[in-house]
Formats: C-alpha cells, structure tokens, sequence
C-alpha cells in the first residue's frame, strides 16, 4: 500500500510506485504453459454463471487441459494470487471450495454490510421485524440472510445449507461477520460490525494500566483502514467462542468488550493518537473471589494470555499491512518511565520485547528502565508451542472441572470464581452416551431436539454424537455436576435401555422414569419429538410432496423436520399452519402428537 496525496501536484509515493511496478514488470517476465491459460479461460467462463465449484471438480477441469493432479493445485493457487478465482486451503470449512466468480461473491457480501433495504421487504411482511433488528441492533437473523441469498443458494443443485454455511464462513474469513448465542425462539443470529451502533459513554482511554490491565496501542504509520476494527472484534469473537465462553460479547462501532476465557477479558477501541485514527487493545484479568466469596488480590493477566492475544493481534494486522516499510503500524505500550507526563507518549513494543532497557528524555534527562515486566508479560514463545499448549489445554480440560467458572458483570466488573475438581468419569460417560445413539443411527433425531441448545449453524456440521455433546458442554448444558440434561434425553428419545449401559461405569448416574416431564426442553420442542417419532415413511414422503416440488426425499423424519424448522414452516408461531397442513393429508396420529 502507499499513502497518496491526491491534492500535490508531485508525491514522492507515486513515484515509488510508478518504480515498484516497473521491477516488478521485469520479474514477472516469465513463461506461463499454454494447457494453464487453457485452465484459465475455462474457469473464467464456468465463473460467467457458477459462483462456487467443488475443488474435486475444478481439478477434473485441469485435468482435461492436460495438467496432472499433482500439479493443479499449484496452478489453481497460482490463479488465486492472481485474484482470477478465490481458494483458501487453510481454511478448515472452505477448503474443498473454489469461488470462481469473486465479482459476484462481493454482491452477496453488499447485501448484508451496506445499509440498503431490498427492494421487496413489504413484501414479506414476517422479514420487517428481522430488518428493524439489523438495523437497530446491527444483528442478522439467518431467515433475513436465507431471504436476501435466496437466489444464490438455490442456483445449483447442491443443498442449500452447504452453500450458507460456505457465505458464512467466508464473511467470518473477511472480518464482516460475526456469530452469536441464539435467540430464546432458537433462531441463529450473526452481528455484522460494519452496522452495529456506536457506543457514546465509557470510551478507552489513554492512561496508565491498573493492577489488573495490560494495554497494546495500535498505532499507523499513515493512516488506520476502517476495517482493521472490524477484523480484529470478529477475529477475537471466534476466539472466544473457541475458548467456550457462552456469554454475548458487548460490541459497538467504536468499543467492544469481549470473554476471553474464565479469567480474562478484552477490550478493543477506537482512539485518536497525534489526530491519528489508532486502536487501544486492554487485556484485563477479572476481579477474582474465592469460594466463600471473598475478593483475591488483584494480579495482571497471565503471560501465556498477552502472548496469545499479542500473535493474533500482529497476525490480523500483518494481513491487512502486507508491506510494513510503505504503509505500516507499529504496536506500542504506554512510556513507563513519564507516565505522569502531560503529554504522554509511547514504547515500541518490539523494542522492549527485544532489549533489556528503554529510554526516554520527556522528563529533561535521559533516562533508562529495565523493560523486565514488560517481557515477563508479553515475551515467550506462544506461536512456537501452539500445539505443545493445545495438549497441555485438553489434559488440564480433563482434570479441571467440567463446570465453568462462574462470573458475574453486574458491578461493572468481571469477576470470576474458580472451579473446583471434576472427575475423569465424566469423558467415560460422554463415550458411552455417544457410542450408544451412533450404533442407534440416532443423530438426526438428537439434533431436532438440541436445535435451542446449540447454533443451528454448528449443529448443520456435527457429525457424530461426542461432538453434538461437546458443544452442549462448552454451552455449560452438561456437566458431571449437571446431568438432568441426559437424563431428559433418554425419556424423551425413549433409549431407556441406555441409562443401564451409564450404570456400569457411573453407579451414581439417576434413574430415568418413563412419562418424566422435562423441565430442560420446551413444550414445543417435546411435541416436534413426539411429531418425529410418531412419523412413518410413508407420512414422510406424504409431507415432502406436499412442500417440495419436486420432493426431496428426506433420509428420514428428522431430517425433514430439520428442513422444515431451517425454512420457518415448522416454528413455535407457525405450527398452527403446518397442523392445518397435516389435516389435508389426514395424518392422524401425527396430528395428536403436535396437539
């Protein structure tokens, strides 16, 4: 990047430019082979009218230009640098995925980062309310997203939820988009930070760090690209979120307070420094109390947190800077030396990370500090040990408690309460409970009755039942403290006989009664397993025909059931439409589970 002023008549940066490009010209003067161009030209046409391909497909095309298999992906990465078509094999989700029309890919992203309505939003009166939400709130709902996608997700024959899931994990990619707990109704929301409102009170400051709070500034060298911010909330909300916090982040246009973890949080905001646009990351520690609820001293956040947040913060931002030397950042801490300063000023953190002393001459003398603390917090080798800390995580997950920390934000602090012990049982039951129902080919059907536990949007890509129950456990709905959860399941799937198999390993696991009302489930998600279990597969096919043309014939009733729930026919508002729908097809004994 370089920072141009449109308004001399010379700039010294276009005349770098105009240099740059031309050694660059010289480099590239190189031979491309024909059977590549012969690629190109290819998935530049399929790009005419296809968005998306599969990777598998695109190299079966590479192949017939006469490229082998081996040698396509470097062609295919070749054209992503090139910016030709969009391929990120890094990416856990996408990475089977080609986007060969970029132009359009942006279109689909307009639709939902800009502040325009569409053109038929009276038209369907059931999207005005989730359009005042977006608008008020800046929160998507994902039946305004499946509206305003309509075309683009039933343009191929592939399943619609696919290509969803694909156009949200790309807005997740580019920093536009952001998920959230869902609604009480069970409908999965997104926040989209290029619409949320701006907080007007209790903006970040620059000021000396409390006992608890260790702040980064992000400061330009030029200028701050409006996206940066917008990249880095959702960027530290997935992280989060990783990290199984279940509390909605506070996010605003201009600050936003994130859980990072049981004992930390973070906090992002917009700052000016020397009339620069710049960003202020804190990295603060809750107020901690012990068991009986008396406070602990406070103490700064733990190193391995700051090195964390620290990686990813530069990772972010090398991204969005691809060239330091033309248009850069620099991150800095607060001087600690005039930090009563009327004006004060900064430390690169670089430096101080690097050496043992820093210097300033703002008080009249030059004067030099041991940078000690400062490497105590942020020097180690975070990025070195990725995966040594990831094991070290999932043994200590094994040992701590099951059962979150508890916090509370009602003071307008964090606080946080330590966890006690748990018992490795806990891991021994969670491996019979899901052994049993995948034998059982039960999936489907756990996961219409887990639709208001966990995000529809990580429940559309379980794939087997310990990883439906992990994300009960990260959303704190199962414990070894907590396990009325399961026992519920059991009653209401009637897999009475597994409650005997959780006996042999824990004695102490509750007796299931048939006929318990579950307090965990809601009435209406009850009745729908009732619906599903009460379904033969004649009732299903009667069904399909009746909302699909041509039908779609459903692997089972819960799969249709899920279909139906993605689609708002089947919804706590709507059911007396879809029971009136039942009537026609004179599915009786269906209709007396729903009422």
């Amino acid at each position: 990047m370089y920072a141009v002023d449109n308004t001399a008549e010379y700039d010294e940066e276009i005349e770098k430019l105009k240099q740059n490009v031309g050694g660059y010209m010289k480099d590239m003067a190189r031979t491309v082979p024909i059977n590549w161009v012969e690629f190109q030209v290819k998935v530049l046409e399929l790009g005419k009218t296809t968005l998306r391909m599969a990777l598998d497909k695109i190299i079966v095309i590479a192949v017939e230009c006469g490229i082998n298999k081996e040698q396509a992906i470097h062609v295919i990465t070749y054209l992503n640098d090139l910016g030709i078509i969009l391929y990120l094999p890094n990416n856990k989700r996408l990475k089977n995925t080609v986007i060969t029309n970029i132009q359009m890919l942006i279109g689909i992203f307009v639709k939902i980062i800009t502040i325009v309505k569409s053109d038929d939003v009276d038209k369907v009166p059931m999207m005005i309310p989730y359009w005042n939400e977006l608008d008020d709130k800046g929160i998507l709902p994902e039946p305004l997203a499946r509206h305003l996608w309509r075309n683009e997700l039933t343009a191929c024959e592939e399943n619609d939820d696919v290509i969803f899931e694909d156009f949200i994990e790309l807005m997740k990619t580019f920093g536009l988009l952001c998920e959230k707990n869902a609604s009480e109704d069970g409908t999965r929301l997104f926040v989209i930070p290029s619409r949320m409102k701006t907080k007007t009170n209790n903006r970040l400051e620059i000021k000396e760090d409390d006992e608890q709070t260790v702040s980064i500034y992000v400061t330009p060298k030029d200028f701050l690209p409006d996206a940066v911010y917008d990249i880095l909330v959702v960027r530290f909300v997935n992280l989060s979120q990783d990290k199984g916090c279940c509390d909605d982040p506070n996010l605003f246009q201009n600050q936003s307070t994130i859980r990072f973890g049981d004992e930390h949080f973070l906090r992002l905001g917009r700052i000016s420094i020397d009339n620069k646009p710049s960003l202020k990351l804190e990295v603060s520690r809750m107020e901690e109390r012990d068991v009986d609820g008396k406070a602990k001293p406070a103490c700064k956040p733990q190193p391995d947190v700051c090195q964390e947040v620290l990686h990813v913060l530069k990772q972010q931002l090398d991204e969005v800077y691809p060239s330091k030397e033309v248009v850069g950042y620099s991150l800095n801490i607060l001087c600690l030396i005039c930090v009563n300063s009327e004006e004060p000023h900064f430390q690169e953190l670089e430096n101080c990370i690097k050496n043992k002393n820093m210097t300033c001459d703002k008080t009249g003398k030059i004067i030099a500090m041991s940078t000690a603390n400062v490497q105590k917090v942020f020097k180690g080798e975070w990025s070195v040990n990725v995966q040594k800390r990831k094991m070290l995580h999932s043994v200590q997950k094994r040992k701590i408690s099951h059962k979150k920390a508890k916090t509370c934000d009602k003071k307008g602090e964090q606080m946080a309460m330590k966890p006690g012990l748990s018992d490795m049982k806990f891991g021994v039951l969670k491996s019979v409970v899901s052994d049993w129902y995948d034998r059982h080919r039960s999936l489907s059907m756990l996961k219409v009755l887990f639709r208001d536990k966990v995000e529809n949007g990580k429940l559309s890509t379980v794939t087997d039942t310990m990883e439906l129950l992990n994300n009960l456990f990260r959303h704190d709905h199962l414990s070894l403290q907590n396990l009325k959860i399961l026992c519920d399941t059991i009653s209401i799937t009637e897999h009475f006989a597994l409650q005997w198999k959780i006996k042999e390993n824990l004695s102490s696991f509750p007796d299931v009664k048939k006929g318990t009302i579950s307090e965990i489930f809601t009435v209406h998600r009850q009745k729908l397993m009732k619906f599903g279990m009460e379904l033969t597969p004649a009732d299903v096919t009667l069904i399909d025909g009746l909302y699909n043309t041509p039908r779609k014939d459903y692997a089972d009733a819960w799969s249709m059931i899920t279909d139906l729930e993605n689609r708002l026919i089947i919804s706590k508002r709507k059911m007396k439409k879809f029971i009136d729908s039942l009537k026609i097809l004179n599915l009786s004994g269906a209709l007396n589970a729903l009422t």
